[in-house]
């Protein structure tokens, strides 16, 4: 659900784009996410008898069900034209994706030059296949799957080719809640450095001898000055994996914008807990001057055996100190992400969760607590193993796939049914415990005011749950499951 509240520029897309578009192929973008109930006539219209080939971007979880059904539909009525998966489910096991026939190619890793490689291939026949760094096809002679490992660098583009114009006409459509803010996401790095257990960017940078790339500040600030000269850019959304390795590298990029005079809001996906540890005061004043408004950050868990499993190097004394050092500087919303449900995690350690959660919030009353998402083991991760050792079984099929969501009913082998109870309980209750529907959202949608009606009325039942972990009579996740899905129906 909390997805629903996001739409930003589909940037990967757009991304990928660039290179098909400098060989001279021409490039139509479907973002299925407008179009949900007429994304077959919307694609049609974008296909002729000159198309060669049609991409799908997937994502692991419910997109995974998108996926296919596009994908399906394509071969159906046109049988004849080539497909290709990319994008970060591509990343897991490449080659039983090519089970699902409608699937032609997979791309993994990073797409823009493979796709434009695929595309000058089938153009020519399907000649040098073989040669395309990142791509799984199925081998003529055999049927079966041929895997050509990706090339072990960063995609870096020029943001002057980056193929913005393919989505101006669906400007007004992209943004994050129901805000006036014309969000624009941007990298300002590459990579990571750290080695999370559970998360997949460490397999995906395992080849790239440099694990971290800082783009020049000067570069992101013309990036900035570019957005809000050509599209009134006002609000710009980091997406790196991890903004603030170098805090000074930040720091260059504000006094950039402050220089050139930009008037725009800054958010940032990616934060540690020893990161802002590092920041003082004049630090976070300097981030709210320059109209940074929110820091996601990883606190992850309650339980330091669980932070200790994830390799996150942190303690929970030094979330809690980072989250009374953010209460002195409320202007920056601080807004936590959770994981549950890690192999070997107890009813205990998820206690201990809701017991941090809960003094973040006395301590910090406007930190954002997400709901927690649900561990998910994927291929090539460190805790993988540790995942399939408790009796874990990977998805047959994608269809299994689809179901693997992190605010689903996806549920490992080793959850009792108390503690998936109890994940259910914590998932629904985030959303009431604080107050963000009322600081996030201002408007005056029927859905929205529906939530912040909710947020009033419920709030203190969610709370008392999640304080005290009662999980009888839950029918509030069977309503939080039925309401998740009408925003994907």
């Amino acid at each position: 659900m909390s997805g629903a509240y996001v739409r930003h520029i589909p940037l990967s897309l757009l991304y990928a784009a660039v290179d098909s578009l400098k060989a001279d192929f021409a490039v139509d973008i479907v973002d299925a996410r407008l179009c949900p109930d007429s994304w077959q006539e919307e694609i049609s219209r974008k296909i002729s008898p000159a198309t060669i080939l049609a991409g799908i971007s997937v994502i692991t979880g419910t997109p995974v069900s998108s996926a296919l059904k596009i994908t399906r539909w394509l071969k159906q009525r046109y049988p004849s034209l080539a497909t290709v998966w990319g994008g970060p489910h591509a990343n897991f096991a490449p080659e039983d994706i090519l089970s699902e026939r409608s699937v032609d190619f997979v791309i993994s890793g990073y797409g823009s030059r493979p796709l434009a490689q695929l595309a000058n291939s089938i153009a020519a026949g399907l000649s040098s296949i073989a040669a395309i760094n990142g791509l799984t096809f199925r081998n003529p002679a055999d049927g079966l799957p041929v895997t050509t490992p990706p090339e072990p660098l960063f995609e870096y583009h020029d943001f002057h080719d980056i193929p913005y114009h393919l989505v101006d006409a669906f400007m007004d459509q992209y943004g994050q809640l129901d805000l006036s803010d014309r969000v624009f996401p941007l990298f300002s790095t590459l990579g990571c450095p750290y080695q999370c257990t559970f998360c997949s960017s460490p397999r995906l940078y395992r080849d790239i001898p440099k694990k971290y790339e800082l783009l020049p500040a000067k570069e992101v600030a013309d990036h900035i000055s570019f957005l809000v000269a050509r599209y009134q850019a006002n609000y710009i959304y980091f997406i790196d994996d991890d903004s603030f390795v170098d805090l000074s590298h930040v720091e260059a990029i504000i006094d950039e914008i402050k220089q050139r005079g930009l008037k725009v809001k800054l958010g940032f996906r990616g934060a540690r807990i020893d990161e802002i540890m590092r920041m003082d005061d004049r630090y976070l004043a300097k981030l709210v001057e320059a109209g940074t408004d929110i820091l996601h950050i990883g606190a992850e868990s309650g339980s330091q055996r669980m932070l200790d499993l994830m390799g996150k190097h942190v303690t929970v004394s030094e979330i809690i100190a980072v989250n009374r050092k953010l209460a002195q500087h409320p202007q920056i919303k601080a807004a936590y992400n959770w994981i549950v449900g890690l192999p070997g995690e107890t009813l205990r350690e998820l206690a201990e969760t809701r017991a941090l959660v809960l003094q973040l919030i006395r301590d910090n009353p406007g930190a954002i607590i997400f709901p927690p998402n649900k561990y998910r083991p994927l291929p090539g991760t460190e805790l993988y193993p540790a995942a399939v050792s408790r009796g874990y079984s990977p998805p047959g099929s994608q269809e299994e796939w689809g179901g693997m969501e992190v605010e689903g009913d996806f549920t490992p082998p080793w959850y009792t049914p108390q503690f998936a109870a109890t994940v259910n309980m914590m998932q629904v209750a985030a959303y009431f415990i604080d107050r963000k529907f009322f600081t996030l959202s201002t408007g005056s949608r029927s859905k929205d005011l529906l939530l912040r009606i909710a947020s009033y009325l419920y709030g203190p039942l969610a709370t008392f749950r999640y304080r005290h972990g009662i999980t009888a009579l839950l029918i509030e996740h069977w309503l939080y499951i039925s309401y998740s899905r009408s925003f994907r129906d």
